[in-house]
């Protein structure tokens, strides 16, 4: 498999997408983070300061000048003096004690790096820190008060590992688990790849595999669907091929052995008319399935005649009024049963009639003597219903689905005449015109159904 595929893939993408929307939102939260962390802590110091200054200033035990020298120098000198400072200066600004020599003007904070002055046995040496420091007024004196903000800046140092961890973990675990899912999803398309490939190569019943039910799955259902019927439309087409040219070698062979009858009664000085009219009307049956064929191709197509809105009565009246007395020399009765209101619908009349000239023409051939053929038609709502149905044998459950299929026929032997395309042209033209067609059991005998559209406004 291909990683530059994989890494292709729509899942990926997504997953890369999303990578960088947490990435920014991750970055927009710590620097908000950082700024709140920043003043709740400045804000915290600066209290501290405060108070800090409050108790150094106005402390019980002694408010004289030389006790607050003595309170900032054990300060300055233990171990707090190396995150405290205090320093007290005079009137002019001259220190009298403490351990920095920083004056902000009083009432004002300052924020500065500071290297502390620290009494050698504190340490060695005091590293420079920022200091947040502050001044206020002690008698004619100045106390100035600092407490060291470096544990801001570490806490926001931190924060900014936490931070860059968590987007660290997060996107490499979005990028794992999209590598996962497009590599997942490229082998399903590969898989996809290959069955195509076998359908393509001739092996029309291969398909895919589906296991789970993401959309990709989905596609595969709907490729097996499809495949299905191309399976089915490719058997329909060996089916048609082979009873093509069953249909056609028996006409063509009768023509030909007629021709040479008649070709040796000629050598014979004997009359051959009847011989050349029997080859004549095989010849003229093999023109009929052949023109037969070529209109239902070409309705299949699409070419379809003038398409306008007409009364179906119309047609029905006409078929009713043209097969009974052909129902009648069949010893077999046609009802017709006429809408009253108009059955109003858009197609080509020519081809819906030459759809219900088939129907009836199909029932009278296949119901038998004594049959009673029965034409209705009637307005469902949306759709007008047409039916054709009789009293007569009727066709098995397990072949009403194919009754449609070109030069099927019940009867194995083929011993009726007829090409067996009458129902094929039917279908064609009822879906040309978005209609549907059911076959159902007349109890006893057969019904045939067409469903069309109906057309509300003219």
């Amino acid at each position: 498999m291909d990683r530059g595929d994989v890494l292709s893939g729509n899942a990926f993408k997504a997953v890369l997408r999303g990578a960088l929307v947490f990435l920014v939102v991750l970055i927009a939260m710590a620097w908000f983070s950082l700024r709140l962390i920043d003043r709740v802590m400045t804000e915290e110091v600066q209290l501290r300061v405060l108070e800090m200054a409050q108790a150094m200033s106005g402390a019980p035990e002694g408010n004289g000048p030389e006790a607050l020298i003595d309170r900032i120098e054990v300060v300055t000198r233990g171990a707090a003096g190396q995150t405290l400072a205090y320093a007290l200066f005079d009137a002019e600004g001259n220190r009298i004690t403490g351990n920095t020599r920083v004056r902000p003007a009083e009432g004002t904070w300052l924020d500065v790096p500071l290297a502390l002055e620290v009494p050698s046995h504190v340490a060695a040496d005091a590293d420079e820190q920022r200091f947040l420091v502050h001044a206020v007024p002690v008698d004619d004196r100045t106390l100035v008060v600092g407490r060291s903000t470096d544990f801001i800046a570490s806490a926001k140092r931190t924060a900014i590992r936490g931070f860059a961890l968590t987007g660290f973990v997060v996107v490499l675990a979005m990028l794992g688990i999209g590598y996962v899912l497009s590599r997942r999803s490229q082998a399903a398309l590969e898989h996809m790849e290959a069955v195509l490939d076998r359908v393509s190569q001739g092996e029309t019943r291969a398909r895919i595999e589906v296991p789970g039910a993401d959309q990709i799955s989905r596609i595969a259902r709907r490729i097996n669907e499809h495949l299905d019927q191309l399976d089915a439309l490719f058997q329909q087409t060996q089916r048609t091929a082979a009873s093509v040219a069953h249909d056609l070698r028996r006409p063509l062979a009768r023509a030909l052995l007629g021709m040479e009858r008649a070709l040796a009664r000629v050598e014979a000085g004997e009359d051959a008319r009847g011989e050349i009219e029997h080859a004549l009307a095989d010849l003229s049956q093999l023109q009929s399935l052949i023109a037969s064929i070529l209109r239902i191709a070409r309705i299949e197509s699409g070419e379809l005649g003038a398409m306008k809105p007409f009364d179906l009565r119309e047609i029905l009246d006409e078929v009713a009024d043209t097969f009974r007395p052909v129902a009648e020399d069949a010893a077999q009765h046609l009802v017709y049963s006429r809408a009253d209101a108009p059955l109003t619908v858009e197609g080509d009349p020519e081809m819906l009639a030459q759809l219900m000239v088939n129907l009836v023409q199909n029932a009278i051939t296949h119901a038998g003597d004594g049959a009673t053929i029965r034409l209705a038609a009637m307005d469902s709502g949306e759709v007008v219903e047409l039916s054709v149905s009789d009293d007569g044998p009727g066709i098995p459950a397990d072949l009403r689905d194919k009754v449609f299929e070109p030069f099927f026929r019940a009867d194995a032997a083929r011993s009726r005449e007829g090409s067996g395309l009458g129902l094929a042209l039917v279908r064609a033209i009822a879906d040309r015109h978005g209609g549907t067609l059911r076959v159902e059991d007349a109890e006893p005998g057969l019904r045939v159904t067409l469903c069309l559209p109906k057309l509300t406004e003219l």
